[in-house]
């Protein structure tokens, strides 16, 4: 019995050859490269297949990548691998890799030499936020002129704190861009499932209704893309402010964001009310907390006061709100057009 590669009569041979030369010739081994990964310059993500992945193991993904590249002979039974990289600079790595092969009762180690390219290729997301990219518009606007420093500061606050990535969440929601215009903020947003709730989150918080439309941006696959705009329109009154609409008077109680229905208190009755924002269109806005004042009681029936005006000090007689009644010396007033208000517990 004899190898018929060499000549040499081992104690075993393997398909007519000794252990060596069947090691030589049939547990060969090779690794296509350069082997190349496209990685984001931007954020870093990394491309495996057909998606990106955010935050990944670089590592891990290079000796994925060896091993898809590895040619093993199909006699090899069982093989691992270690790897050392030597950066020769952050785009080119050289990979030393040492092979171990096991087949039958013959094992042996080969050493192999490639070469990884990371390649810089924008990823989808980063793609999108340096095109501009947008699938929906959030307007912000005031009903009268601009709005306040502290709508624009709880506007501002919502929408960064949703659009804000944290550990492990995805970047898929972003924002473009904002500019302030006609008084209010316009937003450009990535999602638009996102921008429509964001709408009705900022409505709650300064009231007024929610209003949307779509516009054509083109095709796709055939099928037609629109554009969102999600349109928020904040009233000219805040909570606590007191407003006239058809000569009677009323506070603001609440404010039904997403609806533009209000709920009002009635000065004169005390009765609550409630109205939409057509109903409210040109109310005459009177002020808010800064305009109470402390009226001291001369006398009181059932239905009726006499109170001290806090502003000419004469004595003018009030009709009592119904049920309204207080053993206090003074009661809380606004004064409209000469005519004073009793306020019923309404605080400041």
């Amino acid at each position: 019995m004899f190898c018929v590669e060499c000549g040499d009569e081992p104690d075993k041979l393997y398909d007519g050859l000794c252990p060596d030369c069947y090691i030589e010739s049939k547990l060969n081994v090779s690794v296509d490269g350069p082997i190349t990964i496209d990685i984001c310059p931007v954020c870093s993500s990394v491309r495996k297949k057909n998606s990106w992945i955010e935050r990944p193991d670089l590592k891990a993904i290079m000796l994925e990548k060896i091993d898809d590249a590895l040619s093993i002979p199909f006699d090899v039974e069982k093989y691992g691998f270690n790897v050392e990289f030597e950066e020769e600079d952050p785009y080119n790595i050289k990979a030393n890799i040492k092979i171990e092969l096991q087949t039958d009762d013959l094992s042996t180690e080969k050493y192999i030499h490639t070469r990884i390219i990371l390649k810089k290729v924008q990823c989808e997301i980063c793609s999108k936020i340096h095109g501009n990219y947008y699938e929906a518009i959030l307007q912000v606007r005031p009903t009268d002129k601009e709005m306040t420093d502290e709508q624009k500061e709880l506007v501002m606050k919502k929408v960064k704190k949703r659009i804000e990535v944290k550990e492990g969440e995805k970047r898929n929601i972003f924002l473009t861009s904002h500019e302030e215009i006609h008084g209010g903020i316009d937003f450009y947003l990535s999602d638009t499932g996102v921008t429509k709730n964001l709408a009705q989150e900022i409505s709650k918080a300064v009231g007024g209704s929610v209003k949307s439309s779509a516009k054509l941006a083109g095709r796709e696959d055939g099928q037609d893309i629109y554009r969102m705009t999600y349109s928020v329109r904040i009233p000219p009154y805040e909570i606590g402010d007191f407003i006239e609409v058809e000569e009677k008077i009323y506070r603001v109680k609440k404010l039904k964001g997403g609806t533009g229905k209000v709920i009002l208190k009635d000065i004169g009755s005390g009765k609550k009310v409630r109205m939409d924002d057509k109903q409210l269109e040109n109310p005459e806005i009177l002020g808010g907390s800064e305009i109470i004042m402390k009226s001291v009681i001369v006398s009181k029936t059932d239905k009726e006061m006499k109170l001290l005006d806090p502003e000419s000090y004469e004595t003018v007689t009030v009709l009592k709100p119904d049920g309204f009644d207080t053993d206090e010396d003074e009661v809380d007033v606004i004064k409209v057009k000469g005519h004073l208000y009793i306020l019923e517990d309404e605080g400041r």
